[in-house]
């Protein structure tokens, strides 16, 4: 018995009575100290990346207080379990509490690690779980203390983290003050960019399919140009060109590379002319402030909307275990279709901008992304879809929300024809949006006194060349996009060009409508006739480690880089094949000339050109 006694008084702390509310208050603490672990890891990180690892999580920019307060909410959720847990079996509560919550913090840092499986990351978070309950239960007061000690220091390190960085980005975006009443008879500008939206696909561009009403309607008032090319098939390096003008091998951006502070922006250079400037932004994934492109506006709107409440799930996201408990939770068509702001709602955050802007009479610089055509192909569910349906089954469901990681081999002609449907109806609602914009804009009389630039930064493939997606190859589907250049007044409305022009000279042109300094950005002014003898340049490097797999799209072969010349396209591929195509006589690219005896003068001077425009570097 005394032995028995002598037993029982040496059991460990976390096998004895152990009240609900005890439960609750370690949930609470390991919530704390998870919020610290992760929000700390990942300002370390993000410096240690230069200022990316937070953008390429998709993390919004109010992470540092969402972080920790994302995990006191699945935390304190857990711990209200765990009390009826205590409640009704107490002498099992402590070491069960114990492993729970060590699991659960395992599991939140352990799924930010890229790469790590989530077999892997499960098994590891379960030892974890195993050593916390098996040390925590032995000396239960002192491990609680060490929970409120522990998430002190950790919140007083990321407290000084962030305030370096934000010291530090406060500091590289100060500027002398610009002078507003220099400028107050200037127009406004605004660019906008239709995410994804290839040039082919519109019927203000032939398209069979009246895809774009609106855009063919307003077209009247606008400089058309019919043979624009992007820098990029993808988002990052076409948007920081045409916001720097530079290509994108000077720029050396990347998938987890942000944009320099190397060469001056379009909305530095406005802001220091007096411009108030703003971004609105659909494509949270690389248009976000993390990846650079928001230097120079005052106001980016990427990961919320400003006058807005931020929402639980926003929140939620910016903790792994909220992203998990989000992706689980979420309707077939998850993550982006979720998250993205259609076209109504980025329409309406500029406009409730110009509102706030009131009587301040400087013009305004106002950069809109929209990302409406981009995959998974699920207009709003208000939009009207004219060319297809919505899927029907399990499969087609999945085809949909699972595009961007689609490859050619293995779709039927239907499952493509669904996808070209469904990509149609997108296009279509985006062009009705445009279109209530420019209305909204001209009833205001802002219309009139407006340069408006819009455009693509990319297209999409949709079976051409056995190849779906973007950022596979340099062929037109994925380069040629839309480009109108509305002159203020109207002026030279109606005109078509069918001249190469790139998205890079974006920055030249408006400064030179505007009258002002050009020379700090290169290119040509689309407002003036462009030059029969200009080459027009895309490239695109998207993946750090090349594949040898000739069943892979041609970009994750290796660099590449194409240029439209002399009316003809050439692309150069990462192996040294060429390519050779008529632009006017072939715009399909069916037809490749470059294997054709005749064709050898026309291929040397291809190639002399692209050395000039980028010459060839050692790879890394």
């Amino acid at each position: 018995m005394d032995d028995a006694n002598s037993q029982k008084g040496s059991a460990p702390a976390a096998e004895r009575t152990v009240s609900p509310l005890g439960v609750a208050r370690l949930a609470l603490l390991f919530g704390l100290l998870t919020g610290a672990l992760e929000l700390t890891q990942w300002l370390v990180r993000n410096a240690v990346s230069g200022g990316v690892s937070l953008g390429d999580f998709q993390m919004s920019r109010h992470f540092f207080w969402m972080i920790p307060a994302s995990n006191l909410v699945i935390f304190g959720g857990s711990g209200a379990v765990l009390g009826l847990v205590a409640w009704l079996r107490p002498r099992w509560a402590g070491r069960v509490a114990l492993w729970a919550m060590g699991f659960l913090c395992g599991l939140a840092l352990l799924l930010t690690v890229p790469g790590l499986y989530a077999f892997a990351a499960v098994a590891l978070a379960a030892g974890v779980g195993a050593m916390t309950s098996r040390h925590g239960s032995t000396h239960l007061p002192r491990f609680q203390r060490l929970l409120v000690v522990a998430p002190l220091v950790l919140g007083a390190v990321a407290a000084s983290l962030h305030g370096w960085d934000r010291i530090h980005a406060a500091l590289a975006e100060r500027r002398p003050a610009p002078a507003p009443a220099a400028v107050k008879e200037t127009p406004n500008v605004l660019l906008l960019v239709l995410d994804t939206v290839r040039a082919e696909s519109l019927s203000l561009y032939g398209y069979d399919r009246d895809t774009t009403p609106n855009l063919n309607r307003l077209a009247s008032r606008a400089v058309r140009f019919d043979q624009a090319r992007s820098t990029a098939p993808w988002t990052l390096p076409s948007h920081a060109s045409m916001l720097t003008g530079r290509w994108p091998h000077e720029l050396d951006v990347g998938e987890r590379k942000p944009m320099g502070r190397a060469f001056p922006t379009l909305a530095e250079a406005l802001a220091a002319h007096g411009y108030a400037t703003a971004g609105f932004i659909a494509n949270t994934f690389f248009c976000n402030a993390w990846f650079g492109l928001g230097r120079g506006f005052q106001h980016y709107d990427d990961f919320y909307e400003e006058q807005t409440a931020v929402s639980m799930e926003e929140a939620l996201r910016c903790s792994s275990l909220g992203r998990l408990a989000v992706r689980m939770l979420s309707d077939p068509f998850g993550g982006v279709e979720r998250r993205r702001k259609d076209a109504g709602r980025i329409n309406a955050a500029f406009l409730n901008w110009l509102d706030r802007k009131g009587e301040d009479d400087r013009p305004f610089f106002a950069f809109l992304n929209y990302f409406d055509a981009h995959g998974p192909f699920v207009p709003p569910a208000d939009a009207d879809r004219p060319f297809g349906r919505p899927p029907a089954d399990a499969d087609e469901e999945a085809l949909i929300r699972e595009w961007d990681v689609r490859s050619r081999v293995g779709l039927s002609d239907e499952q493509l024809a669904l996808a070209r449907d469904s990509y149609d109806d997108c296009l279509a609602y985006l062009d009705r949006r445009i279109g209530e914009l420019f209305d909204e804009l001209e009833r205001r009389g802002a219309l009139d006194d407006t340069l408006v630039i819009l455009t693509s930064d990319h297209g999409e493939g949709l079976g051409e060349h056995d190849l779906i997606g973007h950022g596979r190859s340099l062929y037109d589907q994925e380069t040629r996009v839309p480009l109108l250049v509305f002159l203020p007044h109207g002026a030279r409305g109606g005109q078509s060009i069918g001249a190469p022009v790139s998205l890079r000279d974006v920055p030249a042109t408006v400064l030179d409508v505007l009258g002002l300094d050009p020379s700090a950005f290169p290119g040509a002014s689309l407002a003036r006739r462009p030059s029969d003898e200009a080459a027009v340049l895309t490239e695109v490097r998207i993946k750090e480690e090349v594949s040898r797999n000739l069943a892979r799209p041609p970009a994750w072969r290796g660099p590449m880089a194409a240029l439209v010349a002399e009316g003809f396209s050439y692309i150069r591929n990462a192996d040294g094949r060429e390519e050779l195509y008529e632009v006017a006589a072939d715009p399909g690219q069916l037809h490749d000339l470059a294997p054709t005896p005749g064709s050898a003068a026309t291929l040397e001077r291809m190639r002399a050109r692209l050395e000039a425009l980028a010459p060839d570097e050692d790879d890394d």
